[in-house]
């Protein structure tokens, strides 16, 4: 199977950084690049790396396993919005990547907004979390103020998502209400609804 998956955020939000995370977790990359080392593998033109940011939408391929992944990078400065638009079209699904500290930005909804247009299956990733200061409680209700309300938590440490999600599900909430949480039920309602672009999971680090 094979699947594309873009990166979208405003500019500075850590969304080349957070792919080659992706890329180094899944054995594609031997070691982590840096934007300010100028040396990731997806920000590779000169001017991208002089400039440190995103300009072309740039594509990396990895496996993980029995599937192969397509991710895009793209970029998110405001100035090179056509390269994130032409983007969207090939997009399975899409990864917003959000500041911890600078939380939801003006590009960050546009961004949103397109996605919603091309209906585009999206999970949220809330970035720099290691940051002083940071509050999720905060960023996680501004995601739900400026975003959508179908944002919801997954914090396998904690069962709120549970609840969250069934709170999206009348199946699920009634279930969860008589005979308490379901695995397997969950999962796949839950599936569901982030292909219909009801539900937009939402995960941190």
């Amino acid at each position: 199977m094979n699947k594309t998956i873009g990166l979208f955020a405003h500019v500075d939000a850590g969304k080349t950084t957070f792919a080659e995370s992706v890329l180094y977790v899944t054995k594609t990359l031997k070691k982590r690049g840096r934007v300010d080392h100028q040396d990731t593998l997806l920000d590779y033109h000169d001017i991208e790396r002089a400039r440190g940011i995103t300009i072309f939408s740039d594509i990396a391929k990895f496996q993980y396993e029995d599937s192969t992944y397509y991710l895009v990078d793209t970029p998110g400065h405001v100035d090179f919005s056509y390269e994130m638009e032409k983007a969207i079209s090939i997009m399975d699904a899409a990864i917003v990547i959000v500041s911890a500290v600078d939380g939801v930005q003006a590009h960050t909804k546009t961004v949103w907004r397109l996605l919603r247009e091309a209906n585009i299956p999206t999970v949220i990733f809330i970035n720099k979390m290691d940051r002083e200061g940071v509050e999720i409680e905060a960023v996680i209700k501004e995601l739900t103020s400026a975003l959508s309300p179908n944002c919801y938590m997954m914090d396998f440490e904690n069962e709120a998502w549970i609840e969250q999600l069934a709170e999206l599900d009348e199946t699920l909430m009634e279930t969860y209400f008589e005979t308490g949480y379901e695995e397997a039920l969950w999962n796949q309602v839950g599936r569901d609804l982030f292909l219909n672009g009801k539900a937009f999971p939402t995960f941190k680090g």
